[in-house]
This record gives structure tokens, C-alpha cells and sequence, in this order.
């Protein structure tokens, strides 16, 4: 499964996903290389935040695999960090989301 918006510095965007129990799934965020770091967070349905692909303050994540115990809509919020200065013109380019979830046997 596969999303993607055009995002300008220090944007954000929102997906409502919904993912079922017992199944594996990775989530993965690719953004174009003229882009700053893009970071992504996941809220359950009561804003707890269950992952953030920011390791430290210089590094990003790209992937996150997980299984959940219960069915649930989730909620995926990306940005793309900002790294211009006042009175440059920001960058904007692609971010792609790309889901998948393995087959059990």
C-alpha cells in the first residue's frame, strides 16, 4: 500500500490507517534527497504516541516494523524538518508511505 504527498520544509501531513491484530506490518517513509530529514510519529486513538523514528537529534529512522495485539486505526503524521535559512526559498519534493504486512504460512 503506498501514499504520497508534496511537502515544503518544516511541513506535515496526516494518515488515518487502520491495522488489524496479529498480522505484521512495516511502515516505511522515503522522501526525495533535495528534502531535509523527514520524521513520522504514530498515535493510537488516544494520542499515545507508540513510535517516532527520531533516534537522537541527527538521526532518522526509515522503517518500523510492528505487530499490534488488537485492530486498531492509527494515526501516522510526517514532517519534513526544516534546515533553511531566513529568506531561502524552502525546499519541497515528494514523501512517499509505503505499508506492507507479511503473509503468515
Amino acid at each position: 500500500n503506498y501514499h504520497a504527498a508534496i511537502l515544503v520544509e518544516g511541513e506535515e501531513a496526516e494518515l488515518y490507517k487502520t491495522f488489524y491484530s496479529d498480522m505484521e506490518y512495516r511502515v516505511s517513509i522515503v522522501g526525495e534527497d533535495k528534502l531535509p530529514d523527514v520524521g513520522f510519529k504514530v498515535l493510537d486513538s488516544n494520542k499515545n504516541v507508540l513510535y517516532t523514528n527520531k533516534k537522537d537529534a541527527n538521526t532518522y529512522l526509515k522503517t518500523w516494523d510492528f505487530k499490534l495485539q488488537s485492530s486498531q486505526q492509527l494515526k501516522l503524521i510526517v514532517k519534513v524538518a526544516s534546515f533553511n535559512k531566513p529568506g531561502d526559498t524552502p525546499s519541497s519534493g515528494c514523501v512517499a508511505i509505503m505499508f506492507r504486512f507479511k503473509i503468515k504460512k
